[in-house]
């Protein structure tokens, strides 16, 4: 069954709320009884308020509401109200069946179909359907003392390849003091819908840390290497975020004004999947049985019953 109440597990100082109903969301993570990650205020309604939502069959948006692959081509509709492109997939908007529990983890699932009323809805180009594609997603998280893991895996659930991407949107308090650290190489500086048109070198400028009070960004940086970090001096904390390197994006997210940020680990790079498609000769190694990655974009490629996995862990440690 799909639960519709909030699930809570602790463990020694740490603290994890779940609304797996509610997209499969982290509602909060403590630690030693101070929020690691945004708190959420009450049982939301949205997931784009809790504190952390997964990001599958794609990350961030997709240029004119249209994905083009395999020389086919399909109208993408809106997935948030607040953004005229689609953004961040499809299971962050719907309920996720827990599958396992127990004191310290937990298993939920997701199974997409593209139109249960009408099956060969995939080959239509124009049908409305959230995603041309059907997989199975299943999202666990394990709770220790001073660590929180999360997994994603996506399978390929059609008769055909399809692309993919997969990665979270964790919201984390923003204060006064607080900087954000990640090992990056390079930019994308976006035009005005926030797509990706320049890449610029980092300089180093991020895994030196950045003040979050002093910049306003909303863009994909790649050359991940997967280690993160997000500081708080005024409250003596920090949390270390570390990635596979499948998720070899990621998206720093400091809104002027709000009182949190994002440090978004991702597989794919904005428009991923429209970029790969233009990309005459592009260089697909493969990462797993039936699954080729495009290093460039982060385009995964699956082939049908083949499934990828990823992880991500975050590590809250006190400032010395």
């Amino acid at each position: 069954m799909t639960d519709t109440a909030p699930l809570r597990l602790t463990t020694g100082p740490a603290t994890l709320e779940l609304l797996p109903a509610l997209g499969g969301t982290i509602l909060r993570y403590d630690w030693h009884g101070v929020p690691v990650l945004r708190p959420t205020e009450g049982i939301p309604t949205e997931s784009r308020v809790t504190a952390c939502y997964p990001l599958v069959p794609y990350s961030n948006r997709i240029a004119d509401g249209r994905l083009r692959f395999d020389g086919q081509s399909w109208a993408i509709p809106r997935t948030a109200d607040n953004h005229p492109l689609p953004i961040h997939g499809v299971t962050w908007q719907r309920p996720w069946t827990v599958t396992q529990q127990d004191a310290t983890r937990v298993v939920m699932e997701q199974s997409y179909t593209v139109a249960d009323a009408d099956p060969a809805a995939a080959a239509a180009p124009d049908t409305g359907a959230p995603w041309p594609f059907p997989f199975h997603a299943t999202q666990s998280f394990e709770l220790g003392e001073d660590f929180l893991r999360m997994t994603l895996t996506l399978r390929n659930t059609g008769s055909t390849d399809q692309p993919a991407g997969l990665g979270w949107h964790p919201y984390f308090p923003r204060t006064p003091q607080a900087r954000v650290r990640a090992k990056v190489s390079h930019m994308w500086v976006n035009d005005d819908q926030s797509l990706p048109q320049e890449l610029i070198d980092t300089g180093g400028a991020v895994d030196d840390g950045l003040p979050v009070t002093q910049v306003d960004l909303d863009n994909v940086f790649n050359g991940f290497t997967g280690q993160a970090s997000v500081a708080w001096p005024e409250r003596g904390m920090a949390v270390d975020l570390e990635a596979d390197p499948l998720l070899g994006h990621v998206v720093i997210f400091t809104p002027p004004g709000k009182p949190h940020l994002a440090v978004e680990p991702v597989s794919n790079m904005t428009d991923a999947f429209n970029r790969y498609a233009r990309d005459p000769a592009p260089q697909l190694t493969e990462v797993a049985s039936g699954v080729r990655h495009d290093r460039t974009t982060g385009t995964l490629i699956l082939a049908p019953g083949a499934q990828v996995t990823a992880t991500v862990t975050l590590r809250p440690r006190r400032l010395r």
